[in-house]
């Protein structure tokens, strides 16, 4: 036998009370920064939540939306009307239930059906139906319908590119805010390590000049050395939390959050093409081509459409209407009391200024579309060299303080010798420490130089970035 369990009132209020807090603290927890921070992990919050990501992702939902709208060629409806009619010689209520069918076909090719199946009063049941079909001006490609549905179709291809723009912007936003503090929190070590080197110099300096081997001016320089290095410290402490602030606010969310950062400095990329298969794989890749042809199509079709209606308009006609003799349902035959209409339609336009006008706008906005697109491509080409440039110019850059990083560890090695020998005083310690942190910081800012050179020549070159945010 089955026991039942009653749980008093309050009880169960609290335990559903509960579970809605637990179900939205799980929902906040989804939205708030995590504790440690990937490239990767930046990326994708960045293109879940940024608000131009999410601007460009609405536009092209509407264009779907609208290309969706453009393709249905049906439209229908139902209804009623009742009215109250008063004369002279009659008063009483009238009404009547109908409904609609339109149809707006690719091809140029209307009709429409209007049934009502019963009236009351002064209203009858009626049929009524019409068809255009054109023979020579806005039918095919050049009717409005086809030409609703190509505009909306491009406009859906034009917002896709823009949001993928908007998508590869935003993750070259994040990638450089990310390792910009990344160099950020590297440089701070650099620079804890160099507190530290000259704290030891200054209490060497002390030790010796109690032992009366050095001069007190000797420790003078190394506090004064100490205290520089520090307030270089926590300088570049602030700039380490600024560096994050705007990594916060790249990816569109957490300003004044601190996750830990997970990446390392990274390593150049590899496998970059040559100068001009770089340009070539732009010119084949770059959205910015792609949305210039679109938007030339669409001004090829306006000038089309301009040009046909300059042209005389020949239509095939059909019409049938028809009603019931009496009230209530329809019961009989609406083909007794029908009237049936058929016959070609000839307009011959005479007042072309509008049309024509049209027609040149038309044109010169198609000249200006492709002398743009011509400059897009000389715009392309240089942005390419110029990345091009900047890769190599990092590489350089890095193998020359790569060397410069070697020497300078000698030269402080030898000056610690030197002092420790007494062949000269401290100076030359804190100037070898001094120029090896200047190198260890410059080596930290040519290899992250160098990998956001590279990432600036995929960009240009069209390659997806988002595919970063996936690994």
């Amino acid at each position: 036998m089955k026991r039942k369990i009653h749980l008093p009132f309050f009880t169960v209020c609290g335990i559903a009370i509960l579970a809605m807090l637990l179900f939205a603290s799980a929902c906040v927890a989804e939205d708030e920064s995590p504790d440690k921070l990937s490239v990767a992990a930046a990326i994708t919050r960045a293109l879940n939540i940024n608000t131009s990501v999410k601007r460009a992702e609405a536009s092209y939902l509407t264009s779907l939306s609208n290309l969706r709208i453009a393709g249905f060629t049906t439209s229908y409806g139902l209804g009623t009307r009742t009215s109250i009619n008063h004369n002279q010689n009659d008063a009483g209520l009238s009404g009547t239930a109908y409904g609609n069918l339109i149809y707006e076909g690719i091809s140029g090719t209307e009709a429409s059906l209007e049934f009502s199946p019963f009236g009351l009063g002064n209203d009858r049941g009626a049929l009524s139906l019409t068809f255009r079909k054109p023979l020579k001006a806005g039918k095919g490609l050049l009717s409005t319908k086809a030409d609703q549905l190509a505009g909306a179709r491009s406009n859906a291809t034009v917002q896709e590119k823009e949001l993928f723009l908007t998508r590869q912007s935003t993750v070259l936003n994040v990638i450089e805010a990310y390792y910009r503090a990344v160099l950020a929190r590297e440089e701070v070590k650099v620079q804890e390590r160099a507190v530290e080197i000259t704290e030891e110099a200054a209490e060497g300096a002390r030790l010796r000049a109690e032992a009366g081997l050095v001069r007190g001016i000797d420790v003078s320089r190394a506090e004064i050395r100490v205290a520089r290095t520090r307030d270089q410290l926590n300088l570049q402490r602030q700039t380490a939390r600024a560096a994050k602030d705007r990594l916060m606010t790249a990816i569109g969310a957490g300003i004044g959050e601190d996750p830990e950062l997970t990446d390392e400095i990274p390593e150049p990329l590899t496998n970059l093409p040559d100068l001009a298969k770089a340009v070539q794989i732009a010119l084949e890749n770059r959205a910015e081509f792609v949305v210039y042809d679109e938007q030339m199509a669409d001004q090829q079709r306006r000038l089309a459409m301009a040009e046909d209606r300059l042209r005389p308009r020949l239509d095939l006609v059909a019409g049938y209407n028809s009603f019931s003799k009496d009230p209530g349902v329809i019961s009989a035959s609406l083909l007794e009391f029908g009237d049936f209409r058929a016959g070609v339609e000839y307009r011959f336009p005479i007042d072309k200024r509008v049309d024509a006008e049209r027609r040149d706008i038309a044109n010169r906005d198609l000249d200006v579309l492709r002398r743009l697109r011509t400059y897009q491509m000389e715009q392309v080409t240089e942005q390419v060299r110029r990345a091009y440039r900047n890769v190599e110019t990092a590489k350089t850059t890095l193998d020359i303080l790569s060397e410069n990083v070697k020497v300078a560890e000698d030269n402080l090695r030898l000056a610690l010798r030197m002092v420790e020998e007494g062949i000269d005083d401290n100076r030359v310690v804190l100037d070898a420490q001094e120029s090896l942190t200047q190198v260890e910081v410059g080596l930290l800012s040519a290899k992250v130089d160098l990998y956001l050179a590279g990432i600036n020549l995929l960009y240009a070159m069209g390659q997806d970035l988002t595919v970063l945010g996936l690994e």
